[in-house]
């Protein structure tokens, strides 16, 4: 009888996709008699390693299976919220669940949908109940969410700008030296994770140096002989990337005269007030409308009929940008046209520039000026401006040359500009989207073979206003995966308006993610604007903002303000301990299908001349117990609420999928239809990519590949485009925020909203009481992505045994002079009174005047045992208020200046 129980019925691998960070790799897991056993990566895929695959990865049976999974719908029975509350949940039904939310969905939409609240996790999963609602609610409010105020309001936009893309990253293949900026790509989490792992690897095998800024010695800078770390104060990135900027433009005089005087703003010629000069006078804006709103504004620029003028040396006059027969662009000189003295703007920036001395910047980073004089050379002389390749027949600019920044370097109150200048280091040299140079995940695909049409896969940048870059830049589905952001990605963009909202949205229209919801002077900005937000049902998924944001007890009032918050988890958080009123439980990655995740998030897919793969998700196993995926649970809500409305709001949701996806017309969904992922999924799949290419054929073969073209792969010079150096529209803005801050009393910085690129110094720098001498910082820990993964026991052994995860981390020598020992327990206090505490790790490796914490450890939440009491929260200590954000795209400020001491041991 035991031989036969263990009989093997079943063993079969079935290719899916991870989905335990945003990497989302290509897999393969194995099937024995109904329960995974193994997953591997898949190593056909280019999405991913191709074989390989990440801890966290590896470690998804575990989120599967994990005996703290839940398993039925709980109700809060205690109206006290906060954290360690008990909640004193009572098991409900799901039916006794829809009776309590359904109603009050219906009033929220009779009296105002933007009372309706959403805020997701790391979105692996683009089909949510919140997708499905918005379908009948619009746009719903976004909450406040650490994931976007950290890592990503100044870097996504000029990424967007420069690139038509989420991001940046050195084009590994070609590239012979790269330089870091708080950035992981290629060692750790993130883009693209497993594949940028595997192609930096194997650039740093073949001798590809890479120069890392980082206050600490991270697996970026640590892992190979050919790498250099330079020891950074967090903040100053921008300090040290404009002197090399300086060096290289007015000491070397190596620039790539062809890519500024074709592919950028550096001719436009610019008069005193520091506008384009145009062949019609000054520049009236371009009417267009909110994407989310409708509500009409302005767009930054002019059209067709008033483009700005450049110099052309070759006849001495003035023409339009893109006058066909201009003969030289002049990028230096002064003129005088209609009257104005003009210069190129390429001129306002050689001089800027001058005031960025190594020594300027040496005195602010503490990096040495020889050494930014060193890095700057070696940068320009590795560019090897004027060189070409020949890829596949075609012949292209050779920029071996790479500069990227991410979540560190651009965390701060600087951000946006921050960003820009590592833009601006890469476009001197022309190192922009060519072979070797910084690129980017695909911003142009021509679609798969042999399909067109209105429903194919295509998408690029184009010209649009001012010949600046334009794209859809997370292609076709942007309007779907990201519901929140316009369609036509970050150019034109809006002049900012006061409209007596209470989000910052309007009057700051670059960045997503505003912190307002949940500061600490929200009240007093509320009563400034004179608007207050009503939200009365905040909808989560798979989130845990109580803890990943910033000040916890700012959010925990925030919430607390709440009339109902109903999430969908898989396990009890922070958020739901504390905070929710009710908790579904969701289906994981494992149990469910899921198409556009392989499509709209195409900073996954491999970027250089790898091959396009597109992967579907597909349930391994079914739920057990009573979990749902939660956009099923979506569309049982709009049955349940289209009776008490008298619609079908099914049909209706069907009719506008037909409309959203790419879906030919011989495809299109029916009133009857059921539109559950896999129904829509089919559809879609076979309009992209062919009838024979159906849910069953991609349910077989997990994904398709086909190969990528050089005019893909490095678009730069196959379109006409152009990307701004010098940031004219911020002068616009300018004027219009100067106008804000005098009627509603706010302090918008506006020495930020400058056209040229530059540094200034964050809170962080200005605190001159000597008790607070450290600058704390966060990292991302390899092992783990948000806070999400330290329940899985195979990750917490690797944690354990990894000496820096679960500590805090301080230099040795200033250990020694505050009398501190290694495996002291210390307490960390910020210039505000904020206070957290400790293991210390002492370690030579990290900026002397910093203490590091790996995010986001701290867990106190009963329902995950394994992670609860480890590690330090960091995001508890940061300021979450209008003084600690960039003015220009709302990032949050993520290091604070702190005191540290040891704590002595009660005996």
């Amino acid at each position: 009888m035991g031989n036969k129980n263990r009989e093997i019925k079943e063993d079969v691998w079935i290719p899916s996709m991870c989905g335990r960070c945003y990497g989302l790799c290509g897999t393969k897991v194995r099937r024995v008699n109904g329960v995974a056993v193994k997953i591997e990566g898949q190593p056909d895929s280019t999405q991913g390693a191709m074989g390989g695959l990440c801890p966290k990865g590896t470690a998804g049976l575990q989120v599967l299976y994990d005996p703290n999974r839940l398993n039925t719908p709980l109700r809060r029975t205690n109206p006290e919220k906060g954290p360690g509350v008990d909640p004193k949940w009572k098991e409900i039904t799901w039916d006794e669940a829809f009776d309590e939310i359904v109603p009050r969905l219906k009033k929220i939409y009779e009296e105002n949908p933007k009372k309706l609240a959403g805020v997701a996790g790391v979105n692996w999963q683009p089909h949510t109940v919140m997708h499905v609602l918005n379908s009948v609610f619009g746009q719903a409010s976004l909450y406040v969410m650490g994931v976007g105020l950290h890592c990503g309001n100044g870097a996504h936009p000029v990424g967007g700008l420069v690139h038509g893309s989420w991001s940046i990253v050195p084009d590994f293949k070609y590239c012979n030296y790269s330089i870091f900026f708080g950035s992981s790509k290629g060692h750790g989490s993130g883009h693209s994770a497993m594949f940028s792992a595997k192609v930096a690897a194997e650039a740093k095998t073949r001798g590809m140096k890479m120069v890392v800024f980082d206050p600490r010695c991270s697996t970026s800078a640590g892992t190979s002989s050919s790498s250099e770390w330079v020891p950074i104060i967090p903040g100053t990135d921008a300090a040290v990337i404009l002197a090399m900027c300086n060096i290289i433009v007015n000491e070397l005089g190596i620039i790539d005269e062809e890519f500024l005087k074709l592919k950028s703003n550096a001719p436009y010629l610019v008069g005193p007030d520091m506008k384009y000069v145009r062949e019609n006078g000054p520049a009236r804006g371009v009417k267009g409308h909110n994407h989310m709103t409708g509500a009409e504004l302005t767009w930054v620029g002019d059209d067709e009929t008033n483009k700005p003028l450049v110099w052309d040396a070759g006849e001495g006059k003035a023409k339009v940008y893109d006058d066909p027969s201009i003969k030289n662009y002049a990028l230096e000189g002064e003129y005088e046209v209609n009257g104005i003295k003009c210069k190129p703007s390429f001129v306002l920036l050689k001089e800027h520039l001058k005031t960025y001395t190594p020594e300027m910047a040496s005195e602010v980073s503490s990096v040495p000026p020889e050494t930014i004089r060193r890095i700057a050379q070696e940068y320009a002389t590795e560019a090897r401006v004027g060189s070409t390749i020949t890829i596949d027949g075609h012949t292209l600019p050779y920029r071996p040359v790479g500069a990227v920044i991410f979540r560190g370097g651009q965390g701060h109150e600087n951000s946006y500009h921050s960003c820009f200048a590592v833009n601006l280091i890469a476009c001197l040299v022309g190192a922009v989207e060519v072979p070797g140079g910084t690129t980017s995940w695909p911003s142009r695909t021509l679609g798969y073979p042999g399909m067109d049409g209105p429903s194919s896969l295509k998408y690029e940048p184009y010209k649009g206003i001012d010949g600046f870059l334009t794209t859809k830049r997370f292609g076709p589905f942007c309007g779907w995966q990201h519901w929140n952001l316009p369609d036509h990605g970050e150019w034109p963009i809006p002049l900012p308006r006061y409209t007596r909202n209470h989000g910052l949205l309007d009057m700051q229209p670059i960045g997503l993610f505003k912190y307002l919801l949940g500061g600490t002077d929200r009240e007093e900005v509320w009563d400034k604007l004179g608007a207050r937000p009503e939200i009365d049902m905040l909808i989560s998924t798979n989130t845990n903002i109580a803890i990943s944001t910033a000040d916890t007890d700012a959010i925990a009032g925030a919430l607390k303000e709440i009339p109902f918050i109903l999430s969908f988890e898989l396990m009890q958080s922070e958020l739901t301990e504390g905070f929710a009123d009710m908790v579904l439980p969701d289906a994981c990655y494992l149990e469910q299908a899921q198409w556009n995740v392989g499509l709209s998030q195409n900073f996954n897919h491999a970027y250089g001349m790898e091959d396009w793969c597109v992967h579907i998700v597909q349930p391994i196993v079914e739920p057990t117990g009573e979990r749902k995926i939660s956009y099923n649970v979506g569309l049982e809500l709009l049955e349940r609420l289209g009776k008490e409305m008298g619609r079908d709001l099914v049909a209706e949701f069907s009719e506008k999928c037909n409309n959203i996806f790419p879906i030919n017309d011989e495809y299109h969904l029916k009133p009857s239809d059921r539109p559950t992922t896999d129904v829509v999924g089919d559809r879609v799949v076979k309009s992209l990519f062919g009838a024979e290419h159906d849910w069953e054929w991609f349910k077989k073969n997990g994904f398709i590949r086909w190969p990528k073209q050089v005019e893909e792969a490095y678009w730069m010079w196959f379109t006409d485009v152009r990307v701004p150096i010098y940031m004219e529209y911020l002068v616009h803005m300018g004027e219009e925020m100067k106008k804000i801050n005098k009627e509603t009393g706010l302090r918008f910085d506006e020495e930020h909203y400058t056209p040229l690129i530059s540094w200034f110094p964050c809170t962080i720098h200005k605190v001159d009481d000597p008790k607070y001498d450290l600058y704390c910082y966060s990292y991302r820990d390899i092992l783990h992505s948000g806070s999400s993964t330290m329940e899985q026991p195979w990750l917490d052994e690797a944690s354990r045994m990894n000496p820096y995860t679960y500590n805090i981390t301080m230099h040795s020598d200033k250990a020694l002079e505050k009398g501190i020992e290694d495996g002291d327990t210390i307490e960390i206090e910020t210039y505000q009174g904020r206070k957290a505490r400790g293991i210390v790790k002492l370690l030579e490796g990290q900026h002397p005047q910093t203490v590091g914490i790996a995010a986001t450890a701290g867990h106190w939440a009963k329902g995950q045992p394994i992670a609860k009491g480890k590690g330090t929260n960091f995001d508890t200590l940061l300021p979450f208020d209008f003084e600690h954000m960039d003015p220009v795209c709302g990032n949050i400020e993520t290091a604070v200046r702190v005191s540290v001491r040891k704590v002595e041991q009660s005996t």
